[in-house]
């Protein structure tokens, strides 16, 4: 890919409105204000809309290539205001108001095995094993209302114990489709991110309701129970999303270290399953699952005061503390 690489992130200065901004390297420059400057100049290209990541998925191909040209720009010509270090501004989720969340439920061998040893299979009837050729990716929805930023702090629900973490790669839906087939489907993806599914153990099976299994809404879609950024990195900066290597830390200590080339159901897959059911829309997110190496397996569980930090090679790190929520 010609050009130099960059990144996309939605931020705030303090007390002030969210912006999106290019990235480059520990710079973020005011994509509104570069993209002014560049259209002062004369320059052909146009952006669909510089004021959210969301607008810009809208016309993802046309969008991106002006992007790299105002990288170009910027490089030549510099700016005269709006840019400054990310560490200077808050950072929120890329895309602020995603369509649909799909997570993917145990996705990789080891994190099946754990779950296995740790009880969280129902005693009665077939157990997955992570045997491929007999099963179909297994997707849950997680509320997009339940995002945070890369950094935000994340209250731990009243009279809950077991919080536990998973980090996960996700990606974001550039160019919608139905039946889309997973030879294809990679064509359909703007870029990725660093995300985390953090979960409530204390509700995933619920005591009261044990028959129905899965209790996704209580277990998963709690505020702020889904971190992801900082950025959103395009996928033709991404050479091979398949050789990541994921690396969880609590205070310090390392938790999870994985990579995606363990995916049982590659991305393209899962996107394959969702869209022969529904249809895949831009602004769409997919969080691909996670390794071995969550809380649940050794029952050990976040609490507050605890720093979790969640790292993709390549997308970006993010360190989040956990509170108690007040009461």
């Amino acid at each position: 890919m010609n050009g130099t690489p960059f990144k996309l992130g939605t931020f705030a200065k303090q007390g002030g409105a969210p912006f999106v901004a290019l990235v480059l390297g520990d710079d973020a420059a005011d994509l509104a204000a570069a993209h002014a400057s560049y259209r002062a100049a004369a320059r052909k290209g146009s952006l669909t809309d510089a004021g959210s990541v969301q607008g810009l998925l809208q016309n993802w191909d046309a969008n991106f290539a002006v992007l790299q040209d105002i990288v170009a720009f910027i490089e030549k010509e510099g700016l005269r205001s709006g840019t400054a270090k990310t560490a200077n501004f808050r950072a929120l989720p890329p895309l602020a108001r995603p369509g649909k969340m799909f997570y993917a439920a145990q996705n990789f061998q080891e994190h099946v095995d754990e779950m296995l040893r740790a009880g969280m299979t129902p005693a009665a009837g077939p157990k997955f094993t992570g045997e491929k050729s007999t099963t179909q990716p297994y997707l849950f929805l997680k509320a997009p209302s339940c995002l945070a930023g890369a950094y935000d702090d994340i209250e731990i629900p009243l009279g809950m114990k077991k919080i536990d973490w998973e980090a996960e790669i996700a990606l974001a839906i550039g160019r919608g489709g139905k039946r889309i087939k997973a030879e294809r489907a990679l064509s359909h993806v703007a870029g990725f991110m660093t995300t985390n599914d953090v979960s409530c153990r204390d509700m995933q099976i619920r005591p009261d309701r044990p028959g129905l299994r899965s209790d996704w809404l209580g277990g998963k879609s709690h505020d702020k129970f889904a971190p992801m950024g900082p950025f959103l990195v395009p996928r033709a900066f991404v050479p091979n999303h398949m050789n990541l290597y994921i690396r969880l830390t609590v205070n310090g200590e390392v938790k999870q270290s994985g990579n995606t080339s363990q995916f049982i159901f590659t991305p393209e897959e899962q996107i394959e399953y969702a869209s022969n059911i529904l249809t895949i829309q831009t602004g769409d997110i997919f969080s691909c699952g996670t390794c071995g190496g969550v809380g649940q397996g050794t029952n050990t569980f976040l609490k507050a005061g605890d720093t979790m930090e969640t790292e993709i090679e390549s997308l970006g790190k993010m360190r989040n503390r956990f509170v108690a929520e007040a009461g």
